[in-house]
């Protein structure tokens, strides 16, 4: 062989042998353990598929894979090896690099044959074949294919590529012979996000920053860290995040050079003209583009991994990813402003057309033409407002000009609606003040009286309005009805609100809106509830969403967050706090936001008494700052009213009675909305009355407390509302308890028990902590063996002593000890076995039995089995 011929051959094997070595996972990668985890719970699967858009963290996390297992070769993956001999001498150079061994790439070694007897009789190892997408010709492929089917049983084929590769995929799936993770596998969650950005910037971002970004790079890795590089020594990061997008520097710059320059001239086009829509479908390019390949080149862009993101089960939807989709924009911003402005008019036509009115005006609003998107604005207005697309269109009618908006009566008070809406409570006011006196308008003044907690106002003004309305407004006429009925029972005008939502369903028939009625349910509701009939508010909410289970669009949405938020609070009360913690993290962040204060107080203070119960603390703390941020940002004065009753109230459980005390002082300034006969129920056992009781018996001022407590439950039972007097009693029975008086405290307890054993009330005892658990553990041991003459579950007093954290032991009681043997007679005559069964069991006689169950009686000062395990389970002597 000539000089030059054996220097280049050692330069090609220097090449290839550089190929065969993995990357090391270093450092400054993140380790997936859940990833690896699943990949390794999958060792059975003969191909694992890691397929993403370039960027997604593929590589490494194959790295990381190879540095966990044993017998493992790897090949990155070369566009010289479309030639199938540089592909086998590749691969046989990772073998040997795996197996320890050398070859020469002039020998037999490098045959195909060779390679196929050395894969059948290796034993079985993980082939890794990284940035696979550069294999295009049907050679390498058909080879790949052959050395495959010839890998050791156990054998695995690990590969990482941008796009799906042609290895009979569909075969192996049917087999359950393929792990596949794509690109939203691979994505970071916002745990993952918020990791890599501390360990790279430490404490520099605040939360609502972490979240912005994991919202703009959806997870992106790449994104991530470029984000990182720029974010480096900056001022002000949280502006710089606020304004991350595709046409950041860095981000531009990798996206140009790792993707779209190498694309053909047809393809980039394509994308780069596409890109002006927020979703699409091939018929839509098509016009776009003036092409007739737009089902062909969105399958290409789908099998490069090109950022393009599916939108619905049949294909037939599509978006780019946010940040890709920026970069498209921002490259295409460059060309002649007359071919942007065609491409839009051109998309709006085809929206309308289609009979997708908002997307068309969203595109007309993009090249300014603000007659034309006002036009169809006022076309469609209704058809948009029975939709329930609220949200959109107060994005529309925002880039809109004042005075154009005002030129039409209709909009700009549909302007109002989506404002108030969207809280923006004195927006939505200013728009009213600006248009003529219309029904319509007092409407929104109504529900923006309502929102803002001037009950008396709505009822003055509702009332008339609702009987003035024709029936045929359904909307408005429903609307007014929800706030107007919910006013007047907060007012203690209950059989009037009844009134109400019953004429509005007399009048509904076949058209209500579907927010009408569910908000109507929920109010049925919240007045069961109030009332004390928890079984009833239960079976209501679930019934409303097993009607509901159909509807997917915004109008129930929008009414469903109320829904929501009392099937949470009667789970909640039920103590299952795993389901209410559920509904009210998944509902829609949107839809909570737009909700009245009620809604907001009741899911941030359930959410903040679930985290404090597990001992999350912090959870706990979040969510009320969330809360005081509403409260902040133009909410009534009662949200922040709560925030300050709930710390006042963990506070003087906690003992802090000095901090409870400043709580108060806090709350009692933004107190405004509390007053005689008023009754709103996210606060219904939450008011400055009762914080202030429950801060008067920590501090031993028992006797005022007392005789303030008997006044408020009188008021309570006289209006009927059973849920607060359940609290009021609970609160005069320890105030009783602990200044002394124990056989009345016990005497006021009995109702309170009887009402929660009944309807379930398990929270409204939990929230008062260890000192009502240690009265209800003497109550149950004195009073407990009646519980059954009582009609009291004992078991449901039971669980509430365990709840509470009551100290369920005997110590300090006169009782004789039970011995050994009286305890195993005991546990056998809970579980339900009579004398005889216990005798045989115990291998004693029936009259020993006998014995000592007197004896067991005498000792607990029981009559009759059903007391003895009463008293044994109120002493923890028994589970």
């Amino acid at each position: 062989m000539p000089i030059e011929s054996r220097g280049e051959s050692r330069m090609t094997a220097d090449l290839l042998q550089g190929r065969t070595r993995a990357p090391v996972a270093g450092k400054s990668h993140q380790l997936r353990p859940q990833l690896l985890a699943r990949i390794e719970a999958h060792r059975d699967a003969r191909l694992v598929l890691i397929r993403a858009p370039a960027g997604f963290g593929k590589s490494t996390l194959m790295a990381q894979l190879h540095a966990l297992r044993d017998n493992c070769a790897w090949l990155s993956l070369d566009l010289a090896d479309n030639d199938p001999q540089v592909l086998t001498q590749a691969l046989a150079l990772s073998l040997d690099a795996m197996l320890g061994e050398t070859s020469s790439l002039q020998g037999a070694e490098t045959q195909v044959g060779t390679l196929l007897a050395r894969l059948e009789t290796a034993k079985p190892f993980t082939l890794f074949l990284d940035e696979f997408e550069v294999l295009q010709t049907a050679g390498t492929l058909e080879l790949l294919r052959e050395l495959w089917e010839a890998f050791p049983p156990g054998g695995q084929l690990v590969i990482a590529s941008r796009s799906t590769p042609n290895l009979k995929l569909g075969q192996l799936r049917v087999q359950g012979q393929l792990l596949e993770l794509n690109a939203d596998a691979l994505r970071f969650d916002i745990d993952e996000t918020r990791l890599f950005l501390r360990e790279r910037l430490g404490g520099v971002l605040e939360e609502s920053a972490i979240e912005t970004l994991q919202l703009r790079t959806e997870g992106w890795v790449t994104a991530l860290h470029l984000a990182t590089l720029s974010l480096q020594d900056r001022r002000d990061p949280g502006a710089f995040v606020a304004t991350f997008s595709g046409s950041q520097h860095e981000l531009a710059e990798y996206l140009t050079e790792d993707i779209l320059a190498h694309l053909p001239d047809t393809l980039s086009d394509f994308l780069l003209r596409t890109s002006v829509l927020d979703r699409f479908c091939a018929p839509l390019c098509a016009t776009l583009t003036g092409r007739g390949d737009a089902v062909d080149l969105l399958e290409q862009i789908q099998r490069l991994g090109l950022f393009l993101i599916p939108l619905d089960n049949q294909g037939e939807w599509f978006r780019y990813h946010r940040l890709f989709a920026g970069f498209l924009r921002h490259v295409l911003s460059r060309r002649p402003e007359a071919e942007l402005k065609a491409l839009h008019r051109t998309a709006a036509q085809w929206h309308l057309q289609h009979g997708i009115p908002l997307e068309a005006i969203e595109h007309l609003l993009k090249i300014d033409d603000a007659s034309a998107a006002v036009q169809q604005l006022a076309q469609h207005l209704d058809a948009l407002l029975n939709s329930g697309r609220y949200r959109a269109l107060l994005r529309c009618i925002d880039q809109l000009p004042v005075a154009l908006v005002d030129q039409h009566p209709r909009l700009a008070l549909v302007h109002a609606w989506t404002l108030l809406l969207a809280r923006r409570y004195q927006q939505a006011l200013q728009v009213v003040e600006r248009n003529p006196s219309t029904p319509e308008g007092k409407v929104i003044q109504c529900v923006l009286l309502a929102f803002s907690d001037q009950i008396e106002a709505t009822c003055e003004l509702g009332g008339p309005l609702f009987a003035s309305l024709p029936e045929a407004e359904i909307q408005q006429r429903g609307l007014l009805g929800i706030c107007l009925a919910y006013c007047l029972f907060a007012s203690g005008h209950t059989e009037q609100a009844r009134e109400v939502l019953a004429s509005l369903a007399r009048s509904s028939g076949q058209s209500t809106l579907v927010v009408v009625e569910s908000l109507t349910d929920s109010i049925e509701s919240v007045i069961e509830l109030v009332q004390g009939n928890l079984a009833a508010a239960r079976a209501r909410v679930k019934a409303v969403v097993h009607r509901r289970l159909r509807d997917s669009g915004e109008q129930w949405l929008a009414g469903r967050i109320s829904v929501d938020a009392m099937r949470a609070q009667v789970l909640y009360e039920a103590d299952e706090l795993d389901q209410a913690q559920h509904i009210l993290l998944n509902a829609p962040i949107f839809a909570t936001l737009s909700a009245g204060p009620d809604v907001l107080i009741s899911s941030h203070i359930m959410l903040a008494r679930i985290a404090y119960l597990r001992g999350d603390r912090a959870g706990w703390m979040n969510q009320l700052a969330g809360l005081e941020q509403l409260g902040r940002q133009g909410g009534p004065c009662r949200l922040l009213c709560a925030v300050w009753l709930e710390r006042a109230r963990i506070a003087t459980l906690e003992g802090q009675l000095d901090q409870a005390a400043q709580a108060l002082r806090s709350a009692e300034f933004n107190n405004g909305w509390e007053r005689p006969g008023l009754l709103l129920y996210g606060n219904d056992v939450d008011t400055l009355f009762i914080a202030r009781q429950r801060w008067r018996i920590a501090r031993g001022e028992f006797q005022p407390a007392a005789r303030d407590l008997r006044d408020a439950l009188a008021e309570a039972g006289q209006r009927g509302h059973w849920r607060r007097a359940l609290k009021l009693r609970l609160l005069l029975s320890l105030a009783l308890y602990t200044g002394g008086q124990q056989e009345e405290a016990f005497e006021v307890l009995v109702p309170a028990l009887q009402w929660a054993s009944r309807e379930g009330f398990v929270q409204t005892f939990v929230e008062e902590g260890a000192r009502l658990g240690h009265l209800l553990r003497d109550w149950m041991i004195k009073v407990g063996p009646a519980c059954s003459s009582l009609e009291i579950t004992a078991d449901f007093v039971h669980r509430l002593v365990q709840k509470t954290g009551g100290t369920l032991s005997s110590a300090g009681d006169d009782s004789q000890p039970l011995s050994p043997r009286e305890l195993d007679v005991l546990r056998l005559l809970a579980g339900g076995n009579r004398n005889q069964s216990i005798a045989d069991r115990l291998c004693l006689s029936l009259h020993t039995v006998k014995t000592h169950l007197r004896n067991i009686s005498s000792k607990l000062g029981a009559e009759g089995r059903t007391e003895v395990i009463a008293i044994a389970r109120a002493r923890q002597l028994i589970d």
